[in-house]
């Protein structure tokens, strides 16, 4: 119904019957719940404020991506009630205030304990000239954000497996030439009859160095170097006491209490055995660096425990591993699965990033929530395979 056919009507309701009348409020509602419809229907967040910061339309993508949960499209609720994010406000009123269009390309926001990318545009509405309220249109982007940032990690990958195998090739010949020519040299000393702890101390060293060097081209060769995982099923419960019996003396040397909680039924996954054993050890020894060398204040009042538990869902299960460790401050962990990040005085900074790498060519994700003097945990996300039965019943193992 147009707006002019509409003031024509309300102009001439004294000459109008009651019939007629309801038949154009039924016209008014059915093109009212249309538009509304339309709005539900869009991709973009659309909240519209009045001049007086009262919410007087909100359509369902906004209450998503605000995490608002349901409610009507009309609240007629002042912006300050509405909502609960004091950053959101501020936002708001920031857009409310100007008499142009504003936008912002890339606002972050952290919503729910979630950080959000999001486009937004402020668009002033006005009629014969006057503002009658505003008009915020947003777009969730993280999505895409995330997509990106997985591309460009992707690429880093394959550009740091490139770098890798001619490094690594240009390093080891040297390498062996020299640890070769030092047994050579250590074998004619012994020939000759020179026995001196300075000269043996001295070639100790080098043999020691070459052994490092050697140690961190094959920790770098398998950070980098792309691999096709053999999947099978794999029992998880089986895999994770498995590892646990393999490290139980690392764990007891220490003294370091390992609890394996088993509530609900563990799952099958679809996985490389020897893969997915590797990313588990990584981040169990991670756990055991983090306890083992905190300071004495640090690990004051505090056991030494690492804690492992599953969180299932129908189509997912995740692996939790939680330590008691120095844990890390909020700048570090967006970069704790990047190469040669490490806040270890001896750490090579691959070893998280292997974990990152075998995961996600599992389909699975891995994330990381820390505290600085509290402890780390850290989250293996992985595809639940069809085939899995119900496997345990509840109860607690510890190590």
């Amino acid at each position: 119904m147009k707006s002019g056919f509409l003031q024509k009507l309300l102009d001439r309701t004294d000459k109008i019957d009651k019939e007629q009348i309801v038949d154009y409020m039924i016209e008014i509602a059915e093109e009212r719940d249309m538009l509304f419809h339309l709005f539900d229907s869009m991709i973009e967040g659309m909240v519209v404020i009045d001049e007086d910061t009262t919410v007087i339309y909100i359509n369902r993508s906004a209450r998503t991506v605000l995490d608002l949960g349901d409610g009507p499209s009309i609240p007629d609720l002042p912006l300050e009630k509405f909502l609960f994010y004091p950053s959101l406000v501020s936002l708001f009123r920031e857009g409310m205030e100007s008499r142009e269009s504003i936008h912002f390309d890339n606002y972050t926001l952290n919503i729910s304990g979630e950080k959000k990318f999001l486009q937004i545009n402020f668009i002033p509405l006005t009629k014969s000239e006057s503002r009658f309220g505003t008009m915020l249109l947003f777009l969730d982007q993280t999505h895409q954000k995330e997509q990106e940032k997985r591309l460009r990690d992707a690429e880093k990958l394959a550009a740091l497996t490139t770098l890798s195998a001619g490094v690594s090739h240009e390093i080891r010949n040297p390498l062996n030439a020299l640890s070769i020519h030092l047994q050579l040299l250590t074998r004619h000393l012994k020939k000759k009859g020179v026995e001196d702890d300075e000269i043996a101390d001295v070639l100790t060293i080098f043999s020691n160095e070459i052994s490092r060097l050697n140690n961190v081209i094959e920790s770098f060769l398998a950070a980098a170097r792309p691999s096709t995982p053999q999947f099978t099923l794999v029992n998880l419960y089986n895999l994770i006491t498995e590892i646990l019996n393999l490290m139980e003396p690392e764990f007891l040397q220490n003294n370091i209490f390992v609890s394996l909680h088993e509530e609900g039924n563990w799952p099958l996954v679809r996985a490389d055995h020897n893969q997915l054993k590797q990313a588990f050890i990584n981040v169990l020894r991670n756990a055991i660096e983090a306890i083992s060398t905190q300071s004495e204040d640090e690990a004051a009042h505090k056991s030494k425990e690492v804690i492992i538990h599953q969180i299932r869902s129908e189509t997912e299960v995740t692996i939790a591993f939680e330590d008691t460790g120095k844990g890390m401050p909020p700048e570090d962990i967006p970069h704790i699965f990047e190469p040669y990040f490490t806040s270890k005085p001896k750490g090579t900074g691959l070893g998280l990033m292997v974990v990152n790498r075998i995961v996600r060519e599992h389909e699975g994700t891995v994330s990381a929530t820390s505290q600085e003097g509290i402890g780390t945990q850290i989250s293996i996300s992985l595809p639940v395979a069809a085939e899995s039965p119900k496997l345990l019943e509840q109860g607690t193992q510890s190590t």
